[in-house]
């Protein structure tokens, strides 16, 4: 009798650890010196994943519910770090504030990984301008792919050092130190022209083959960022010439290329979505980009969020009324409201101080307003800088000599004017008629010789 029992409770262990389900959630906690603020975000490279509060002393704890194995971004204001999350990790991070990147440190289960990714980003910062576009980009071939090659031997050899890493991290660690390297080579061009006067510049004919051997349709590596920037950079230049060939947008090219000739249906839906959640805000023909995309996605979430921006976007078109803001503060003093602006052109640019592309339309901007100076149009340029960095906005306007109507958004991109036209990336520029309905909501830049063409076809 007593053996058939212990039989029993042994065969009813084992029923119950057959039935117990797998680990899907992943603890996160962590202390954050000298807060500044009461949320940390944990993205993942579609979207918010979890919001964590943080106590009065910086403390935060939570669990992040139906976890994948993968890469994150956290986000306290303004800083960011990437790092590597799994089902049944219980990860605690500390950092202060004013070290931001150099006081980050991991413990608990998930902290060989993060502590290595955290050291990478270290070094890669260490590397000073090796590491910037502006200085590569002017580089001869030769020197460019020297240093191309060097950075990519002291990540490997930084990663082969660690001994206690998970296995499967570091497979996708080799993966993406392998597609950062081929991505920087597929960009020497693109680098080449935007930072020099060779506009024309191509490769010599012994360039690396950066895509030898490498798989458009590796499923395992759609949670790596370098291998999804490598994929967007290759089909972005078959749609480059697609748009050429056929006089269309560059946006409504990409989809149809992801579309046609992406195989992989996990990283078709991925690269589609990547590539509508901005580009279906910048396309000029919104109803083929959005049929395109709905008769391609099989992910529901995806689809109900390209199907909100549609919604707005089609509010959008030529002659309907323009979204307005309403009392911002204007550099000059007071405020300024869009129906200030009634009986000329509002030529609105949305930028920050801290985006690059923004800055470098500001040369362009200056010229063409003072080409148009004492004309029928009023240049708006809107400030969309958190409040933290509102006096940093004062300085670039004073320094640089900024001239137009100077705004500031009043909530950055929860602005009511930002999220009505449906604003994803920045610069962005506006064109608005005398009687406050939209000519282009999407209008050329002013480096775009377009943009006068536009001027002039509208006799301002």
């Amino acid at each position: 009798m007593k053996k058939i029992l212990t039989l029993f409770l042994i065969s009813t262990i084992i029923s119950c650890a057959k039935q117990e389900e797998p680990i899907s959630y992943a603890i996160f906690s962590g202390k954050i010196q000298n807060v500044s603020g009461p949320t940390l975000s944990v993205r993942s490279s579609e979207k918010v994943v979890h919001d964590f509060k943080l106590q009065e002393d910086g403390s935060f704890l939570d669990t992040i519910q139906n976890i994948e194995s993968g890469f994150y971004t956290f986000k306290y204001n303004n800083e960011t770090s990437v790092f590597y999350l799994k089902p049944g990790d219980n990860l605690n991070l500390v950092l202060d504030t004013k070290e931001f990147d150099e006081s980050i440190k991991y413990t608990g289960v998930g902290n060989n990984e993060n502590n290595y990714l955290a050291q990478k980003y270290l070094k890669d910062e260490s590397l000073g301008k090796l590491a910037t576009y502006q200085y590569l980009g002017k580089l001869d071939e030769n020197a460019y792919i020297k240093i191309t090659d060097s950075i990519n031997q002291l990540e490997t050899t930084f990663l082969n050092e660690q001994k206690e890493i998970d296995s499967d991290f570091k497979v996708l660690e080799e993966a993406s130190i392998k597609y950062i390297k081929a991505n920087k080579l597929a960009k020497y061009e693109l680098y080449r022209r935007y930072f020099t006067e060779e506009k024309d510049f191509e490769v010599s004919s012994n360039y690396p083959d950066y895509d030898k051997g490498l798989n458009l349709n590796d499923e395992s590596l759609i949670g790596v960022p370098s291998y999804i920037g490598y994929l967007n950079h290759y089909y972005g230049k078959k749609s480059q010439i697609l748009a050429e060939n056929d006089s269309i947008d560059q946006a409504l090219a990409m989809i149809k290329i992801l579309s046609s000739e992406v195989t992989s249906t996990p990283i078709k839906d991925k690269l589609m979505y990547g590539a509508a959640r901005y580009g279906v805000t910048y396309t000029k023909d919104l109803q083929s980009y959005y049929d395109i995309f709905m008769a391609n996605s099989t992910v529901e979430d995806h689809k109900n969020d390209v199907t909100e921006k549609y919604k707005k976007l089609i509010k959008l078109a030529k002659g309907q009324p323009s979204p307005k803001f309403n009392d911002y503060e204007n550099f000059k003093g007071g405020t300024t409201s869009l129906d200030d602006l009634k009986g000329q052109y509002v030529y609105v640019d949305v930028w920050a101080t801290w985006r690059g592309p923004c800055k470098r339309e500001i040369p362009y901007l200056k010229e063409v307003e003072k080409s148009y100076h004492g004309k029928k149009i009023a240049f708006v340029s809107m400030s969309i800088d958190v409040k933290t960095d509102h006096e940093k906005w004062l300085k670039m306007v004073e320094e640089k000599e900024l001239g137009g109507i100077q705004l500031f958004a009043d909530s950055d991109w929860k602005s009511q004017f930002v999220t009505e036209y449906a604003i994803q990336g920045i610069p962005r520029f506006i064109l608005i008629d005398p009687n406050g309905k939209i000519v282009d909501s999407n209008a050329p830049r002013p480096s775009d010789s377009s943009l006068i063409t536009l001027f002039d076809k509208l006799e301002i």
